[in-house]
């Protein structure tokens, strides 16, 4: 039993709550957050009760592990002022783009854009894209199989410029991405430049109206809780143990009450920074599409390579982050994280570790928890096919770590 003073103590409410978002299998969706399937996202529904039991409207909420921005989206419509980082310029593109804030006239501007696009991606015209076809950022996309969808989506880059917004820019661009995903990542068969212009006008719409219904959420939060003059969704491209770094260089806005992140997980193989096409050949081109710069191999973004051995720059550069971090904390910040491990039995130990040297205790919820260590542990939701065909491992479990200053 944990003593007294690393209890968080919640009503039964707030506890019931939270545990029951933990647990929840509900697929993502709902405002921005289906804009772009973004490796390991959080479920909405998890860190949309997190963000309601740790903090209050007005308050600050940052993810140093921003990934796609779920944590920003609920911090906004919630009324919170959110901040996020990641190292990846990829995650950056899709956290701003699905925090901005489209208008009404946005909205009505793209659909007339989008209702014509499909005309103009026959694959008969030439393109004039920012990169050209042959750069390393279309790798593995040259084959008979792909070339259609890679020059539709060549086509559909060269038309954006149509557009005169920088926002317009960016949420066109996203719904390319996102179509090439589907078109591309992990599919057995690709399909045809004509079903890729269908799809394409699909998922405007269905975008279109997710960031309409996030104009009203944010919009209606907006006026319980003032920002004081902050901007309320801030998404940086930099790495974590930096982030404390811009927080004190910006001493006007507050410090965080809640620490939302779900961080890479140690010894768990997963690509953010590249598809998988034609049986597993890996392309950059979500950063071609994006029009962001990659940064570097796997390693890079996950900080540590493939096999086990190169977990020591993983804990090395969490405890970087997190010791950073925690110089831009108050005793009353709450960290809460969402982790899976390949061999918890000696990761989750040496990880609670780091967590304690860089200044933070472990605390547990005061409601018991009927599990085998008191966490709370969730089986992971909307697993790929090909993990699950490996089976039940020990990464297709994640925990919830709750953390405090000591």
């Amino acid at each position: 039993m944990p003593a007294r003073s690393n209890i968080v103590r919640l009503s039964w409410q707030e506890a019931d709550s939270f545990i029951t978002a933990v647990y929840s299998q509900k697929a993502v969706g709902g405002y921005t957050h289906n804009f772009y399937k973004y490796p390991g996202r959080f479920s909405p529904e998890f860190a949309r009760a997190a963000i309601d039991v740790f903090s209050r409207p007005g308050e600050v909420v940052v993810d140093p592990f921003l990934g796609g921005g779920t944590s920003l989206v609920e911090a906004r419509v919630a009324g919170r002022l959110g901040v996020g980082s990641d190292r990846s310029a990829l995650a950056g593109f899709v956290a701003r783009t699905k925090t901005r804030i489209l208008t009404e006239q946005d909205i009505d501007l793209l659909g007339e854009w989008f209702s014509t696009l499909a005309e103009q991606l026959t694959l008969r015209q030439g393109t004039r894209t920012a990169r050209s076809a042959d750069s390393p950022y279309t790798r593995n996309l040259h084959c008979s199989k792909t070339w259609a969808i890679r020059k539709s989506i060549e086509l559909a880059i060269a038309c954006i410029r149509q557009l005169d917004s920088p926002r317009h820019h960016a949420f066109a661009r996203c719904v390319v991405l996102r179509t090439a995903q589907w078109a591309l990542d992990g599919r057995r068969h690709i399909p045809s430049a004509v079903e890729f212009r269908e799809k394409l006008g699909e998922h405007a719409g269905q975008m279109l109206s997710g960031a309409a219904e996030y104009r009203r959420a944010a919009v209606a939060a907006d006026q319980l809780a003032p920002s004081k003059g902050l901007r309320r969704s801030l998404c940086i491209n930099r790495d974590a143990s930096g982030l404390a770094e811009y927080l004190a260089a910006n001493a006007s806005r507050p410090r965080p009450s809640l620490l939302l992140t779900s961080p890479p997980y140690p010894g768990v193989h997963m690509l953010y920074h590249r598809w998988q096409v034609r049986g597993g050949r890996e392309t950059p081109a979500p950063f071609w599409i994006a029009n962001a710069a990659d940064g570097a191999g796997a390693s890079y973004y996950a900080m540590h390579s493939r096999s086990l051995g190169g977990l020591a720059n993983y804990y090395s550069g969490m405890e970087a982050a997190f010791r950073s971090l925690s110089k831009a904390c108050t005793r009353s910040t709450t960290v809460v994280q969402l982790i899976a491990f390949s061999n918890p039995t000696e990761q989750l130990p040496r990880y609670l570790r780091v967590m304690e040297r860089c200044g933070f205790a472990e605390v547990r919820l005061s409601q018991h928890l009927d599990t085998h260590d008191g966490r709370l542990w969730r089986d992971v939701p909307g697993r790929k096919w090909h993990a699950n065909v490996k089976g039940r491992l020990h990464s297709a479990q994640e925990v919830v770590l709750l953390h405090r200053p000591a």
